[in-house]
């Protein structure tokens, strides 16, 4: 008996694997030690995710400039680090299409409300108009309360009755008689005469103030007076921004009372406008 013997025992083989085979083993076993390296990673970041909390945020798409529409196409949702400083951005839920911007905003910069707001409504009782505006108007934008300023006194603005100048002082009525300086009574007729000649003279003096008055108040509205400003209109709202009209001079459409709008038109030719921010 040859206990020596190479070959099957009892039906038994060994089968040493080929060269092609201990390759392929090899292999899958680096694919498997990767894909746990890999999975392992993979949990350990979705569990340091789930402890810090999340917010939908609005980011602009492109750099959109102040006094700029902002469009839906200027806008994308993405998904930040919630803070408390976080509070005031817009949200998925927030109507962000359609608000001007009232700062210059970044490409990728997160959109808080601050930095946006709602296009002007014009109020019952208001027209718009476009005001030429002298000086630089390029900081003016839809929504900005101002007031206009026109570069002559407000005597020559006619139909301005919050700022009407001082009426004149009326001289006193003194009824009471006064007697001659020599102490004696003057006669009858000659005190007539010389009361209706000093009431004459009076009447020729008030007519003559009048005119002068009249005749100065033309040549006010005629030639703005130098150094005086004169405020149109208290309060207005920019509707529009800020454009050059056909002759070059720079427009902006405002809101404001009818009143006040027909002595802006009546105004503008005569006089500069200047438009003080509020």
């Amino acid at each position: 008996m040859n206990l020596f013997h190479h070959g099957d025992h009892q039906g038994l083989s060994v089968k040493q694997p080929t060269l092609r085979q201990r390759r392929t083993m090899r292999q899958t076993r680096t694919v498997l030690a990767a894909l746990c390296v890999g999975l392992a990673v993979f949990f350990a970041l979705q569990s340091i995710s789930s402890s810090v909390a999340t917010k939908t945020a609005v980011t602009a798409t492109r750099a959109i400039k102040r006094g700029q529409t902002i469009r839906a196409d200027d806008l994308k949702t993405v998904q930040i680090a919630d803070s408390p400083a976080l509070a005031n951005v817009f949200g998925p839920d927030d109507d962000v299409q359609g608000l001007i911007a009232q700062v210059d905003i970044e490409i990728g910069s997160v959109i808080s409300r601050p930095m946006a707001r709602a296009s002007p409504v014009i109020g019952h009782g208001l027209t718009t108009i476009d005001v030429k505006i002298s000086g630089s108007a390029n900081g003016l934008i839809p929504g900005d309360k101002v007031s206009l300023v026109g570069s002559a006194g407000c005597e020559a603005v006619p139909n301005l009755p919050a700022q009407t100048p001082p009426t004149k002082q009326q001289p006193k009525d003194d009824s009471t008689p006064r007697s001659p300086p020599d102490g004696s009574d003057s006669e009858n007729g000659e005190g007539s005469k010389n009361q209706s000649d000093a009431s004459e003279s009076d009447d020729k003096g008030d007519d003559g103030a009048d005119d002068d008055a009249a005749q100065a108040s033309n040549e006010a509205m005629a030639t703005p007076s130098g150094g005086q400003t004169c405020t149109l209109v208290s309060l207005a709202t920019v509707t529009g921004s800020p454009h050059h009209d056909d002759g070059g001079n720079v427009t902006t459409q405002l809101a404001m009372p009818p009143q006040d709008a027909a002595r802006i038109m009546a105004m503008q030719e005569r006089m500069p406008i200047m438009a003080a921010k509020l």
